[in-house]
């Protein structure tokens, strides 16, 4: 096999590793959500903690924000300023940026967007 082919193959299959990785991130992020859903509808919950691996909550479009605002204060996170969809918060110094999204036209998905609180999350 000449050298152009063998890079040709090589950089076929890293496309496709990336491409599968990609997938593979939205669809967990989609059966994380399906199974918010599942616990707003049949549980006993107005607010539901979506995933362990993002910090990531969903509540019904008609619950009121304040829900979401008491659970965050809950966990230690005072909100400092709102920037439409964007609500900013603080702990120990140090600012989140927690972004509100419509999902299906019936729930808010309100995910938190600074990826070192990801992990280290600890709910109360």
């Amino acid at each position: 096999m000449t050298r152009k082919k063998s890079k040709i193959i090589q950089w076929f299959f890293i496309s496709i590793g990336i491409i599968a990785l990609t997938k593979m991130y939205y669809e967990t992020k989609m059966m994380d959500l399906t199974i918010g859903i599942l616990g707003l509808e049949f549980g006993q919950k107005d607010i539901y903690r979506v995933s362990c691996k993002s910090l990531m909550y969903i509540t019904k479009k008609d619950t009121p924000e304040v829900v979401f605002l008491q659970t965050m204060i809950k966990n230690g996170f005072n909100p400092t300023e709102v920037y439409g969809r964007g609500h900013l918060f603080e702990k120990n110094g140090e600012e989140i940026l927690v972004i509100e999204k419509e999902h299906c036209n019936r729930y808010k998905v309100y995910e938190v967007q600074n990826k070192h609180y990801f992990l280290s999350f600890e709910e109360a």
